[in-house]
């Protein structure tokens, strides 16, 4: 056994599934970009008053799954467990809630809960979210869930139904606590010992247990739809009826509620449906709602909010659980070798413009033999080798062999890009410089028509 392990509940992202949250990381950043929603980034470490303001005192979160951290005697810091009071915030102490409105954030970041270790469930995990603040339309409740069904499609994702429901406004929950704390006390003895404890913190949340015991009792609680009042109801109809006008199939759940406390009107949840992730109750790919008091709740003015965010360690397995392959394999696609020792500078003169070109290189620096040089490249995944330092390989050519038809062929040096190109497609080679445009190119106008014109003013 190993000296040193990693935690309980944390798990290391081995290359292989490192690739797979870059590519899933890449799909969800340009599919956020899309809908116009930049990225934020906040810090790990958070004062813990913006997760007891914001998530609220009653919260599993709070109340025994937070990280408390501190260093040299600061203390009141905690690893961020979620994402939406943190952009808060962001929101509110960089002055970004004067900004035009609606105001859009997409995130991609770890988030750490102290919670029991269980399947899909990490007590360090990553999230994508997306958040919409100024926009009281159902419409913006509407995106956010069209993205995420849009995303799903998008990765080839399929195994999941869509839940939906409303909670009300604040004034409607506060009728519907007290009618559910009424309810449940005369039930208290019966009520699982999580359950229990929420009847005197948040009512509301004994509607999301899964405990057995509590089903039967939940069943006979008092409705939400008795109190919800007229805009609630509006509201909730408009979502239905875009979503439906979308194509977005959906089953209203009326016990469906969110385990944080801010959450007000529409909650969503899109649930695992593969009978291996349904054994020890329901997991959720990704979640979200409406939060329209807690900026206010935060210190900052009346703006409504809502948002979603996803699990990417569950949205990652799902798909694998599924046969879809996330990501290609993290290994060069060709290896430079040589029949010459102590040529590195050489090898590499022949690698970097491969490299600049790209593709995925990678060099033997040994001294070895050559035929123990192309074992190694095989061992590695190589699918490519291109040899120098041999009798064949003198005067500006090399030997560009295909490992896997055992072909070779003598290539100059200047067409080594282009032999390689035969075997082998190239990656796509991120950038900051972007080639300069003609601007006699212009992109034509729908089918039939002339080109845009440009502005002559421009």
């Amino acid at each position: 056994m190993p000296t040193y392990q990693r935690p309980r509940g944390t798990r290391d992202l081995l290359p292989d599934e490192a690739a797979a949250m870059d590519a899933l990381q890449a799909v969800v950043q340009a599919r956020a970009l899309r809908y116009g929603y930049p990225r934020i980034s906040t810090p790990i470490i958070e004062n813990r008053e913006v997760f007891v303001k914001g998530v609220g005192e009653g919260s599993d979160i709070v109340g025994y799954e937070m990280y408390e951290v501190g260093q040299r005697g600061e203390g009141g810091l905690t690893l961020r467990p979620e994402g939406t009071a943190a952009v808060v915030r962001a929101l509110l102490e960089n002055g970004l809630h004067k900004s035009p409105q609606p105001i859009r954030f997409f995130y991609w970041e770890p988030m750490f809960r102290g919670q029991r270790p269980q399947l899909m469930r990490f007590r360090q995990f990553w999230q994508w979210g997306l958040e919409c603040f100024g926009a009281p339309e159902a419409a913006a409740d509407v995106e956010i869930i069209d993205f995420a069904n849009g995303l799903f499609a998008e990765v080839g994702f399929t195994a999941f139904e869509l839940e939906i429901n409303t909670i009300g406004d604040e004034p409607c929950q506060a009728k519907l606590k007290t009618a559910l704390g009424e309810y449940f006390a005369k039930h208290r003895d019966a009520l699982s010992a999580q359950s229990q404890r929420r009847v005197d913190t948040n009512a509301l949340r004994v509607l999301d247990s899964k405990e057995p015991q509590d089903r039967e009792i939940i069943a006979g609680a008092p409705k939400l739809t008795d109190v919800l009042c007229d805009e609630d109801k509006k509201h909730f109809a408009e979502v239905q009826d875009g979503l439906t006008r979308l194509g977005i199939a959906y089953k209203v759940v009326d016990t469906l509620v969110r385990g944080l406390d801010y959450y007000t009107r529409t909650v969503s949840e899109f649930v695992l449906t593969d009978p291996e992730y349904r054994k020890g109750g329901d997991i959720a790919v990704a979640a979200g709602g409406r939060y329209d008091g807690l900026v206010r709740r935060m210190g900052g003015p009346d703006l409504t909010g809502t948002g979603i965010a996803g699990g990417v360690d569950v949205l990652y397995y799902a798909l694998k659980q599924q046969g879809v392959t996330v990501a290609r394999e993290p290994r060069a696609d060709v290896y430079v070798v040589s029949g010459q020792p102590d040529d590195f500078a050489d090898r590499t003169q022949i690698a970097n413009p491969l490299r600049e070109a790209g593709f995925t290189v990678a060099i033997d620096y040994s001294a070895r033999p050559l035929e123990r040089q192309l074992e190694s490249a095989i061992k590695h995944g190589a699918r490519i080798a291109v040899i120098r330092g041999t009798a064949e390989a003198a005067g500006g050519n090399v030997i560009v062999r295909d490992l896997g038809k055992k072909e070779q062929r003598v290539t100059r040096l200047a067409a080594v890009v282009t032999e390689v190109g035969r075997h082998v497609p190239k990656r796509p080679r991120p950038t900051l410089l972007k080639p300069p445009t003609n601007p006699d190119d212009h992109e034509p106008g729908a089918a039939g028509e002339a080109p845009f014109l440009t502005d002559p003013r421009d």
